[in-house]
């Protein structure tokens, strides 16, 4: 089945999650949106401003996607009440050891309505994968142009407890991610549990994940430090404050 290197990403990867109560899930490899906003990650709002990214919002190069990773920062609010307003923005950059780099490969396929179509790609000029990288498993997520994922059922809805998944909670084969990927683009698939997980119907495809052998030494920058402009600092804080409490320390 042929598949497409889409690019490169640095994810900061939790060990374990409580929604997965699974001993033999070591690493939560799941390529969904949703894993990214974990403390101490990327965060997308931030690094999308660097423009370094190519069409599927992923980087041409293991290079640009950890100088993305150099660049990133976030926003800790803390309340102080001797300013007005009575909130103090610090700006914390990530720990970069924490992170691995990820590459993806897309299955050219799509899953609408239960059935398979074709996936066509904008023309993209991703270098290969280098020899130290190794291929995790694959994933069943949702297809979003602009992103291009959102949820994936494994994780979002918790089938990796009901599917056979290995330590990095991804499917060994490319079969059952492809039937998974089936089922939830239809309309008639049903939670297990009321109001249970995130997914809805629509747009899936599969992703081959792989991931670069640690320890590796960090590669080399493959542009300027980028500059922050004043008045998109004044935006990122802004919306800190519209969506989360102002009044206590985000970490």
């Amino acid at each position: 089945m042929e598949t497409a290197l889409i690019g490169y990403v640095a994810r900061c990867i939790p060990p374990t999650l409580r929604c997965l109560p699974l001993p033999t899930v070591t690493e939560v490899c799941s390529v969904a949106a949703d894993i990214v906003y974990l403390p101490d990650s990327l965060q997308l709002k931030n690094w999308y401003h660097q423009q370094r990214h190519n069409a599927l919002k992923h980087f041409d190069s293991e290079e640009s996607a950890w100088t993305v990773l150099q660049d990133d920062f976030h926003i800790r609010l803390d309340r102080d009440d001797s300013l007005d307003p009575p909130w103090r923005a610090e700006i914390v950059r990530p720990s970069v050891e924490r992170f691995d780099l990820f590459a993806h490969k897309l299955l050219l396929s799509l899953f609408v309505n239960e059935k398979q179509e074709k996936l066509s790609l904008p023309e993209l000029r991703v270098t290969p994968i280098p020899d130290d990288y190794q291929r995790l498993g694959y994933d069943a997520v949702g297809w979003n142009e602009y992103s291009p994922f959102r949820c994936s059922p494994l994780l979002c809805n918790g089938e990796a407890v009901h599917q056979c998944v290995n330590r990095y909670c991804l499917f060994d084969e490319i079969e059952p991610a492809i039937e998974l990927a089936r089922r939830f683009s239809g309309s008639t698939w049903k939670p297990l549990f009321p109001n249970h997980g995130h997914c809805n119907p629509g747009p899936y495809c599969v992703v081959e994940v792989w991931r670069k052998a640690k320890p590796f030494p960090e590669p080399a920058r493959c542009g300027p430090v980028f500059q922050w402009p004043p008045s998109l600092l004044h935006s990122l804080v802004e919306h800190a404050l519209g969506h989360g409490n102002v009044f206590e320390r985000i970490s």
